[in-house]
């Protein structure tokens, strides 16, 4: 059983991998997957998968981003943990500085009460740095968040976005990625801070040490407001 979870794990988060060799013979894209694993035996026996793909591609005044995270925990045959994330973003720009965008996202997060919880929002962003070594952007919308719950009844509300990333390449075999983004609602208030350093082994095969963490302002009473996640895993880019 925990073989064929494993492979169905890896296997879906592999699926993005001929779509973004076919983008290579069409325009300019960055694309990256990574694969993570933590395995324990003994005293305690468990297991965490976890996963990420991020794809960008530039055509002339537009950028379209693509992001898919996955996360799934066992302890001693009982899955404890288990999260999936997908986000779309285009952005037209406006000015070599500024740029209009709209935003697609949802969560599937079965251990925090929700069923899932599905976002849309259009804003304006602003780039402060956009080198090819350093890049960092703001950015803040409306738009509106519909929150699936398992127990209640779904709900529906207006939602202001607010968001800034950060890409340093620091070195040439070293870069670090930060991101927050928080969406403001008037029941719900959901935030989330990543860090990353990612460090080239060898080609296209790097590296990568994460801390993540994810609030949310309100949840049921066995649940907490916020989780974290530290991983280390292996990417590869295109």
């Amino acid at each position: 059983m925990k073989a064929r979870r494993a492979l169905v794990f890896v296997s879906a988060t592999s699926a993005l991998i001929p779509f973004a060799l076919h983008a290579q013979d069409v325009r300019p894209y960055d694309a990256s997957i990574s694969l993570g694993y933590v395995g324990t035996t003994g005293n305690t026996e468990s297991q965490t998968f976890e996963t990420q793909m991020l794809y960008t591609r530039r055509n002339e005044n537009w950028v379209h981003s693509l992001e898919f995270q996955g996360l799934y925990t066992e302890q001693e045959s009982v899955t404890n943990g288990e999260r999936y994330f997908a986000q779309g973003k285009s952005d037209f720009q406006i000015s070599d500085d500024d740029y209009l965008f709209g935003k697609l996202s949802y969560t599937d997060d079965r251990f925090t009460g929700f069923d899932y919880q599905a976002k849309a929002s259009v804003g304006y962003g602003h780039y402060f740095f956009n080198r090819d070594d350093l890049m960092l952007e703001t950015y803040a919308g409306l738009g509106y968040r519909h929150n699936a719950y398992v127990i209640e009844e779904d709900e529906g509300e207006a939602i202001l976005t607010l968001g800034e990333r950060l890409d340093w390449a620091f070195s040439d075999s070293a870069s670090m990625t930060q991101s927050l983004t928080s969406e403001i609602g008037e029941d719900l208030t959901v935030s989330k801070f990543e860090i990353g350093l990612v460090s080239t082994l060898i080609g296209q095969l790097a590296t990568k040490i994460a801390f993540q963490a994810r609030h949310i302002s309100d949840v049921p009473p066995d649940r907490e407001n916020t989780d974290t996640q530290t991983s280390v895993s292996l990417v590869y880019e295109f």
